[in-house]
């Protein structure tokens, strides 16, 4: 055998794997771009406030056709420390149903994303509410509604890392 052929040997089998991992990335960035599910839900109302701590929030208020409406708050902080504390403030609201934890990520040893999922209860009411509480890195996220389906609508809405 002599040293052309040697070298189209090897670069066949190089040029199929270049192929493939060329097709593999381009298929992982249409999953990564891919818009978020189409949902019924209306933007009735925006706003904004502060948390305690001074920094501002986005208040959204969606409504789905059955009239089920739902509620984000959105913060964005500017350490680790303080989103994360935030979370914990809000996992401290009223609660009375099973509460849920998940990890997302971690990178470098910390968590980069968290999710909590509660039901609590309205003041001086007998409804149940659900909550989804997330952390994305610095932002951080409340989604409450009487609607379990209205609550993860909205979650859907949010682009996560």
């Amino acid at each position: 055998m002599s040293n052309s052929e040697l070298k189209r040997r090897h670069v066949i089998p190089a040029l199929c794997s270049v192929g493939l991992l060329y097709s593999w990335f381009v298929s992982a960035q249409d999953l990564i771009h891919r818009p978020p599910p189409p949902t019924q839900l209306r933007l009735v109302q925006l706003g904004d406030g502060k948390t305690k701590s001074g920094v501002r929030t986005s208040i959204k208020i969606y409504e789905a056709p059955d009239g089920n409406r739902g509620r984000s708050i959105y913060v964005k902080f500017d350490s680790l420390k303080a989103a994360q504390e935030q979370i914990e403030e809000w996992g401290k609201l009223p609660l009375i149903g099973g509460t849920s934890r998940e990890h997302d990520q971690y990178r470098y040893g910390v968590v980069v994303s968290d999710r909590i999922l509660a039901v609590g209860q309205l003041p001086d009411s007998q409804t149940k509410e659900f909550m989804i509480i997330r952390r994305d890195d610095l932002n951080c996220y409340l989604i409450e509604s009487v609607s379990f389906q209205v609550a993860t609508q909205i979650e859907d809405l949010i682009q996560h890392k």
